[in-house]
């Protein structure tokens, strides 16, 4: 039976289909109505990537996971595209979908235009709880930037709190590479914070950092190396892990997206603040459903 070829001009993503981008990506893809009726199939290798993705990292362990899944079961939700066959929403199940080796995929194109798939791919992608802090501010800012959105209406469009809105942003005032070091799960939002006080003595600032990264400091002991700079010249000794305990540690982290510690029988995770503690607890489940 041939696909059906409608598409939906949008003019207002909110005014079709309800208060959020993200209402799209939800209704396009899990309602089967919908689905059937937009979906047709298309070369896997002729889609792109959005140019607005503001994810720059993919696991490739968790894309290996969803490849065996898809090798199993299929591609069961479609995957979202522009005219261009730029991905809207998609692009971690078309990579997993390239590993399992499959030739075709089931597609849902509609015709956007360049602001509306700017703002579908950067509020769908801060929506998912895997976003990294430094993804994420990088979303929020091409937001202000291309959107001409104050901080208030942004946490208003994402579901966020002004004041987490400004704390995420303040990050990008870091240096590069402490971006680039969080960017790879080297160290947390939490760990790096205390780093925005001393941004106008970047020779401490460095000291302190490589410290964070050799020892695995936590927030307040970072605080107080920056209260006490004598204290820099202090180097405790840790003991030595054993290879299975480390390996375990960043197997939580990778899922997590947070610092874990295992020692003497006790697992530590640590969280930045409360957002980002209803992001854990989302990820293991343990949210009210109320």
């Amino acid at each position: 039976m041939a696909a059906a070829k409608k598409k939906y001009n949008f003019k207002g993503l909110d005014d079709i289909f309800g208060e959020s981008v993200s209402d799209v990506v939800g209704i396009i893809e899990n309602d089967k109505k919908v689905a059937t009726e937009l979906s047709k199939t298309i070369d896997v290798n002729l889609l792109k990537p959005n140019p607005y993705q503001p994810r720059k990292i993919f696991e490739q362990e968790e894309l290996q996971e969803l490849a065996e899944s898809i090798k199993i079961h299929g591609l069961i939700q479609p995957i979202i595209i522009n005219e261009k066959n730029e991905i809207v929403a998609g692009e971690r199940r078309t990579r997993a979908s390239k590993i399992a080796g499959l030739k075709e995929v089931p597609v849902i194109v509609l015709n956007l235009s360049k602001q509306q798939m700017e703002e579908f791919a950067i509020i769908e992608n801060i929506q998912r709880v895997d976003l990294s802090d430094i993804e994420e501010a990088v979303a929020y800012k091409q937001l202000a930037s291309s959107l001409k959105l104050k901080q208030e209406e942004i946490a208003s469009r994402v579901g966020k709190s002004r004041s987490h809105v400004a704390n995420i942003m303040r990050l990008l005032n870091l240096p590069e590479n402490i971006q680039q070091a969080m960017l790879e799960k080297k160290v947390t939002m939490g760990q790096t914070k205390p780093l925005l006080t001393i941004l106008n003595n970047p020779i401490l600032l460095n000291q302190i950092f490589e410290r964070i990264l050799s020892e695995d400091l936590t927030a307040r002991e970072v605080e107080a190396l920056i209260k006490n700079k004598d204290a820099l010249n202090e180097k405790p000794s840790k003991p030595n892990k054993r290879p299975n305990t480390i390996y375990v540690e960043n197997k939580i982290m990778r899922v997590l997206g947070t610092k874990v510690s295992i020692d003497n029988g006790k697992l530590t995770i640590r969280y930045a603040d409360d957002s980002d503690l209803n992001r854990i607890l989302e990820i293991l489940g343990l949210t009210d459903e109320d």
